[in-house]
């Protein structure tokens, strides 16, 4: 019983050996493989070749050459087979997200073709580190200016309103018009303490992500006249700044999908902590969508965020049930 089991190890270990070989040893033996076959063939065979060749002898040699040719032709396209593999994943590869992982999906059979992969996959690898982290250092400018425009919007151009609301008071003009510009310069510092806090989260350096949610989600309601239910987990697990900005990012796009293009009549925001990750979900029971949505708006944008966060989005839409956004944030401690 132990001797097939022999034969079998020692036919493994000469596959393993052939399949180590470099790739052009495999096509220079395969091609000697097939001329020795066929120099032995012509040696054993009765066949005779006079000069001149006759009618005969030439459609021999021209099957001999047309078999030897097809052996060839069938060993080289097998031999090269991972390389029109690799070819083919190279030509699917998404230049927006290259994942690597192509060693189960191509299956070299050489020495040759394994380091090719190899090289190729180390340089996928890099070239999506590196452009993580130019998007990281972009999305760091952009808050970065969002800061700056924020600052520059509630300071001068409020201050201004506030001013002009002053003299608006010792102004000589009738009461009913002086109500009517004081209307209009509220209005109009509601507007820019808005737009102000939009363009910077509030709160979310000062007193964390906890509150900075809680005061999204209370202002919202406040705006829109839409219960917002709030489930919040605290304390949480520490959080690097840019996941936490990421969730109330995609937590404020959320928020005003389900209030200016749902028409939601209700929307809950959960955040809790467990098993490494952070997770927000935010549902509503608006107007879901079927049809894909485009590749630059809101939805595009919170990928966006949660790709440089590390994190994992998911966009669950239903046009009975509304839509549901999850968003599982890694902790610190699980992404070291």
């Amino acid at each position: 019983m132990s001797a097939p089991v022999v034969c079998d190890r020692q036919d493994m270990r000469l596959t393993d050996a052939l399949v180590r070989m470099p790739l052009g040893r495999q096509i220079f033996l395969a091609a000697a493989v097939v001329l020795g076959a066929v120099t032995a063939a012509l040696a054993l065979s009765p066949i005779t070749i006079s000069a001149p060749m006759t009618w005969r002898e030439l459609a021999w040699a021209a099957g001999i050459l047309a078999g030897v040719l097809l052996l060839l032709h069938v060993a080289v396209r097998r031999l090269l087979a991972p390389l029109h593999r690799l070819a083919d994943a190279m030509g699917e590869i998404d230049p927006r997200e290259p994942s690597p992982g192509l060693h189960a999906r191509i299956a070299p059979d050489d020495r040759d073709v394994a380091r090719l992969l190899g090289a190729f996959e180390g340089m996928l690898a890099r070239f999506r580190e590196e452009r993580l982290e130019s998007d990281r250092r972009t999305a760091a400018a952009q808050e970065a200016e969002r800061r700056l425009v924020a600052g520059e919007v509630h300071d001068q151009l409020g201050q201004t309103l506030t001013a002009l609301s002053l003299q608006l008071e010792r102004a000589e003009m009738a009461e009913r018009d002086r109500a009517a510009l004081r209307e209009t310069i509220a209005r109009a510092l509601d507007d820019v303490r808005g737009i102000a806090r939009r363009l910077r989260p509030e709160g979310l350096d000062d007193l964390g992500l906890v509150n900075a949610l809680i005061a999204l989600a209370t202002r919202v309601q406040e705006d829109s006249g839409v219960p917002v239910e709030r489930r919040i987990d605290a304390p949480l697990p520490p959080l690097p700044a840019d996941a936490e900005l990421a969730i109330y990012r995609i937590a404020q796009e959320a928020l005003t999908n389900a209030i200016r293009h749902a028409d939601a009549r209700r929307v809950c925001v959960r955040l809790a902590a467990g098993q490494g990750e952070v997770t927000l979900v935010v549902d509503d029971n608006g107007r879901g969508f079927i049809d894909p949505p485009p590749p630059d708006g809101g939805i595009a944008g919170m990928r966006e965020r949660a790709r440089l966060a590390g994190a994992a989005l998911q966009v669950e839409s239903d046009t009975m049930r509304g839509t549901r956004v999850r968003c599982a944030v890694p902790t610190a401690g699980a992404s070291a």
